[in-house]
C-alpha cells in the first residue's frame, strides 16, 4: 500500500526539526554548520530516501532547508545571512557525496516499491482468480449435486414406472386396479380413487385409495355416484361438472373401462380430489389411456376381492 504524501511529509517535517536542534545545539551562531564536514541533516535526508524513495529524498531536503533557514532567522540573521548558508552548503564539494549517496539510495528504494507494486498486483490478480476458482468450484458441486439428485429421482421414476408396468401386465385384476389408482394420483393429482369391475349385472370394488371424503371413508356406490354413471352411460370420460345434479358426494371425474374385445363397459374408474375446471383434453386422454391398460387386467382371476392401495 502506497504512503500518503502527508505522513510522509509529517516525518520529514519531524526530522527536519531534529536535525535543526542539533544544529543548534553544536553550533547555536550557525544552524548550518558551515565549517563542519557533514551536517546531521543529512542522516534525516538518508532515512527518508531509503523508506520512501524519491518522494521521501524531495521533502526531506525541503523540510530540511526550510527548518535550517528559520532557525538561522529566529537567531536574528536577516534572510539573506540565513540563507548563506545554504549557498555555501550548495558550493561546497563536502556535501556532494551524501547527496550522492541519498539519490543512489532514492533509487534503489523507487526499485523495491516498484517491485512491491508488481507483486502486490499480481498478488491481488491471484487472489481474484482464486475466488472465482472457488465460486467456479462451488457451482460445480451444485451442478453434480443437482445432477445427482436428478438422477436419483429419474432413477426412482424408472423403478416405479417399471413397477407399475409390471403390475398392470402380469398382476391379477385387483393389483393392476391398485397399480391404475397411483397412476391416475401422479398424472391427475388425485386424493382418492376406487376401480369397480361391471360384469353386466352387478359391481365389484377392486381396489381404492385414500379417502373419499372426511366424513364418509368409503366411496359411494356406482349406482348412485352421479358422475360414474353418466360415464358408464356415456362411455366417455366425465368430469362433474358435466353431469346434471352432481354434487361434492359424487366423483370428481369418473372413466369408463372398455373391453377392447367385446366393446362393452367393464368397469369404472372413479376419481377424487381433481378440480374438474382445471382438467385438460390432455389429462382426460391420459386417464383413458390408464382405462385402457387397465382393461386386459379385469378379465383376469381376482385374488384379493379389494385392495387397499397406500
Amino acid at each position: 500500500m502506497t504512503t500518503s504524501n502527508r505522513v510522509i511529509a509529517a516525518e520529514a517535517a519531524g526530522g527536519a526539526a531534529l536535525a535543526s536542534i542539533a544544529g543548534l545545539l553544536i553550533r547555536p551562531d550557525d544552524p548550518w554548520l558551515t565549517g563542519s564536514q557533514l551536517h546531521p541533516a543529512w542522516l534525516v535526508v538518508v532515512v527518508l530516501a531509503a523508506r520512501y524513495g524519491g518522494r521521501g529524498l524531495l521533502f526531506a531536503l525541503g523540510f530540511v532547508v526550510a527548518a535550517l533557514a528559520g532557525c538561522a532567522l529566529l537567531a536574528g540573521d536577516s534572510a539573506a545571512v540565513a540563507f548563506a548558508g545554504l549557498d555555501a552548503r550548495v558550493r561546497s564539494t563536502t556535501d556532494l557525496a551524501p547527496l550522492a549517496a541519498c539519490i543512489l539510495v532514492a533509487w534503489i528504494a523507487m526499485l523495491h516499491e516498484s517491485r512491491m507494486a508488481r507483486m502486490a498486483r499480481r498478488l491481488a490478480t491471484a487472489d481474484q482468480e482464486r475466488r472465482e476458482a472457488d465460486d467456479a468450484l462451488a457451482a460445480a458441486r451444485d451442478s453434480l449435486l443437482f445432477l445427482r439428485n436428478r438422477h436419483d429421482r429419474i432413477d426412482a421414476s424408472l423403478s416405479l414406472w417399471r413397477d407399475l408396468a409390471g403390475r398392470l401386465e402380469r398382476g391379477d385384476a385387483a393389483e393392476a386396479a391398485g397399480a391404475a389408482l397411483e397412476l391416475c394420483t401422479i398424472r391427475a393429482g388425485a386424493s382418492a380413487g376406487i376401480v369397480q369391475s361391471w360384469d353386466g349385472t352387478s359391481l365389484r370394488p377392486l381396489a381404492r385409495r385414500g379417502h373419499w371424503q372426511p366424513d364418509d371413508p368409503r366411496p359411494r356406490d356406482i349406482i348412485i355416484d352421479r358422475t360414474a354413471s353418466a360415464a358408464v352411460t356415456r362411455r366417455l370420460p366425465t368430469p362433474a361438472s358435466e353431469v346434471d345434479g352432481a354434487s361434492a358426494e359424487d366423483s370428481d371425474v369418473a372413466v369408463p373401462i372398455i373391453d377392447g374385445h367385446s366393446g362393452e363397459v367393464s368397469g369404472v374408474l372413479s376419481l377424487r380430489g381433481v378440480s374438474p375446471s382445471r382438467l385438460t383434453a390432455a389429462d382426460l386422454s391420459d386417464l383413458v389411456i390408464v382405462a385402457g391398460w387397465l382393461a386386459p387386467a379385469l378379465s383376469r382371476p381376482i385374488a384379493i376381492p379389494l385392495r387397499e392401495a397406500l
